[in-house]
């Protein structure tokens, strides 16, 4: 085993990355019995494990043989972010680890039919989140014979697809005398990723148990209530994201306004909004970054992109895999919203990555080769060399030291500084002192250097993102 984290809330026996959950949508199947299932009164901890997935930004697709909940039919899923509830599942009410894999397990009130090796003919999962077990200590089955029963659901799973990442979890407790054996069954779970390790397709070992109180987080002493479902849903999050290849950037960029030569300047100070300002026409952005308070030596909000494409040339909007709002502070540096680096999304690429930074009124640039991983970081600046940014001298300006930045005066960030940069906007606002988007020396203050020594001397440049048309 290479590496072993211990948390208040879960352990993770980490084994390995599997490289198929590179820039794909990831297929995930739910396994386990009633506790995965849940009957018709209650969404499950799957439902808001679902939404937890999507706020991460994660291209996932849950799948399996069954929709239905015990007793058939189901609770009311709102829908959320614009998503409708994916329903599919390997849940199978009462069943145990031998009928799992086997099939022989009641099918009544809609628990299902079938075994593993069928519904995977329908289907193929990258990852597995299995929580199997309960009922096998329920009706006086060994440890033993459960440890070997789970082990060989792996291999199952495993002959489907020899990539997939199995996430196997320690048992949420019961009030029934049987806890004792649950207990006992999650002591020997971390020994099956110790004995199946296999650097193609790693186990996770995730403690459902330690922080869920029976009494209080079950509506029977078995079954999780709501809050039961929350606390499950936010150990299988915390694993998945420690599963998923991640991209950790360290990135510099400088604006033109703010720059002095040395470094930038930090005008806007209290007028910095505590909430991104990117959830508007043109960039859409609807990410929750916030900050309590700013730190020091911030000098705007930017928005960074990655784009996965196999050339710079057709690095397109559309292929755009994740986007961030960050800080951007006085060397040049993003930032995290906390003040911290690398940023780090939860992607990774299939073809090549190219970074697109995104400013309120500057021009956005995009790197001119793909940014590569050193060490664990992926490093990039568009500082010192104005071929790092596609388009070279029409993409960034020469701040005639050596140093280079992008161009402000894209008041409408629409891509072109033009007439429409200022239009009624610099009527209505000239002399105000605030967070404007005309600002372009980012100083809080709307006055005639914005105009005169920005915009006026950048207009005819344009945005060399790639198009598509």
């Amino acid at each position: 085993m290479n590496n072993i984290r211990l948390g208040i809330l879960c352990i993770i026996f980490y084994l390995a990355v599997s490289s198929e959950l590179k820039g794909q949508v990831i297929n995930i199947v739910p396994i386990g019995n009633s506790i995965t299932q849940a009957d018709n009164n209650h969404q499950s901890y799957r439902y808001q494990l679902w939404k937890k997935l999507i706020d991460e930004g994660i291209d996932f697709d849950l799948v399996g043989s069954m929709t239905d909940h015990y007793n058939c039919g189901t609770p009311v899923f709102p829908d959320y972010l614009g998503h409708s509830f994916d329903q599919n599942h390997e849940g199978h009410w009462g069943w145990r680890c031998d009928q799992v894999l086997n099939g022989t397990g009641s099918s009544a009130n809609c628990r299902g039919s079938g075994s593993l090796s069928n519904w995977l003919q329908n289907y193929t999962p990258d990852m597995a989140l299995i929580h199997l077990g309960s009922n096998d200590m329920f009706q006086g089955q060994s440890v033993e014979t459960t440890i070997q029963e789970l082990k060989d659901v792996v291999t199952t799973l495993r002959a489907d697809n020899p990539d997939i990442v199995i996430i196997l979890a320690q048992l949420i407790p019961t009030t029934l005398p049987s806890n004792v054996w649950i207990t006992a069954l999650n002591l020997q779970i971390p020994t099956i990723a110790v004995d199946m390790e296999d650097p193609l397709s790693p186990i996770y070992i995730v403690d459902q148990n330690t922080g869920f109180d029976a009494t209080t987080d079950t509506y029977d002493g078995v079954h999780p209530n709501v809050a039961g479902e929350e606390k499950m849903a936010q150990k299988w999050r915390e694993a998945i994201v420690e599963a998923m290849p991640s991209v950790n950037i360290e990135a510099f960029v400088y604006l033109e306004g703010p720059y002095n030569g040395s470094y930038m300047k930090t005008g806007l100070s209290s007028a910095l909004p505590l909430t991104q300002p990117f959830n508007t026409i043109p960039w859409n952005y609807y990410g929750t970054e916030t900050i309590n308070l700013k730190p020091p030596g911030v000098v705007d909000w930017i928005l960074i992109e990655l784009r996965d494409t196999t050339d710079v040339s057709v690095a397109f909007e559309s292929s755009t895999v994740a986007r961030a709002a960050c800080l951007l502070d006085s060397s040049g540096r993003i930032l995290n919203p906390d003040g911290t680096t690398p940023v780090i999304f939860n992607k990774q690429s299939h073809y090549n990555l190219y970074l697109v930074v995104r400013s309120r009124n500057h021009l956005p640039v995009i790197s001119a080769v793909p940014i590569t991983e050193t060490g664990g970081i992926f490093h990039y600046s568009f500082t010192s060399d104005i071929n790092t940014a596609y388009g070279g001298p029409l993409a960034m300006k020469s701040m005639g030291n050596g140093k280079f930045a992008l161009v402000a005066g894209d008041g409408n960030a629409d891509g072109i500084i033009d007439t429409a940069d200022l239009g009624s906007g610099w009527l209505m606002d000239a002399g105000k002192q605030g967070y404007y988007f005309l600002d372009y020396n980012l100083d809080s203050e709307l006055e005639n250097k914005d105009k005169d020594e920005y915009w006026y001397m950048n207009q005819g440049y344009s945005s060399q993102l790639p198009q598509e048309y």
